[in-house]
C-alpha cells in the first residue's frame, strides 16, 4: 500500500520527536486506523458518546486548572490537580496549531485509576478521535476515562 505525502508526515509526526519526548502511540504497534476504531467501539459498545466523554474531560481539565496547584475533588473519591507547564506543544495532524503544555491529572481513588488531561489531548479526541496509543503518558483510554468520570449509558 502507497501511503500519501500527508500519511508519510502523520506518522512522522506521532513517533517520538524533540516535542513530544515519547510520541503519541507509546507501545502501541497497532495501525493508527484501528486505534482510533479500537476506542470508538469501546464507546459505542459503553453506550458514551464522544460528546458527553468529551465534555467530562473539558470539566476536569477546567476545574484543576481554577484550582492553580491545589488537589479539588471533582466527583466523589476522584480528585484532580492541574500541573502548569511553560511552552506549547504543535498537535501531530498539521494544520491543528499549538497547545499549551499544562496537564491535570485525574486520580479516581476508588478504582485506582488515573489519566492525565492536555488540552493537545482534548483536541485530538475531539478532531480525530484520536485517544492516544496503548502505553502513551497521556492517553485517555476510554474504559477509564467512562469509569472514573461514572458515565452512563445513552449521555
Amino acid at each position: 500500500m502507497k501511503l500519501s505525502p500527508q500519511d508519510l508526515n502523520l506518522i512522522h509526526n506521532l513517533r517520538p520527536s524533540k516535542f513530544s519526548k515519547d510520541g503519541f502511540l507509546g507501545s502501541d504497534t497497532r495501525f493508527l486506523e484501528e486505534i482510533i476504531a479500537d476506542d470508538l467501539r469501546t464507546l459505542k459498545k459503553a453506550g458514551v458518546s464522544k460528546e458527553s466523554l468529551l465534555q467530562a474531560l473539558k470539566d476536569a481539565y477546567q476545574k484543576a486548572k481554577e484550582a492553580f496547584g491545589a488537589e479539588i475533588e471533582i466527583k466523589k473519591n476522584v480528585k484532580a490537580m492541574f500541573h502548569e507547564s511553560m511552552g506549547r506543544i504543535p498537535s501531530p495532524f498539521c494544520k491543528d496549531g499549538l497547545f499549551e503544555k499544562g496537564e491535570a491529572v485525574i486520580t479516581d481513588h476508588t478504582n485506582n485509576l488515573s489519566l492525565i488531561i492536555t488540552t493537545l489531548a482534548i483536541n485530538l479526541i475531539e478532531k480525530h478521535d484520536f485517544f492516544q496509543g496503548r502505553g502513551c503518558r497521556f492517553r485517555i483510554d476510554p474504559a477509564d476515562a467512562i469509569q472514573i468520570f461514572k458515565l452512563l449509558p445513552g449521555k
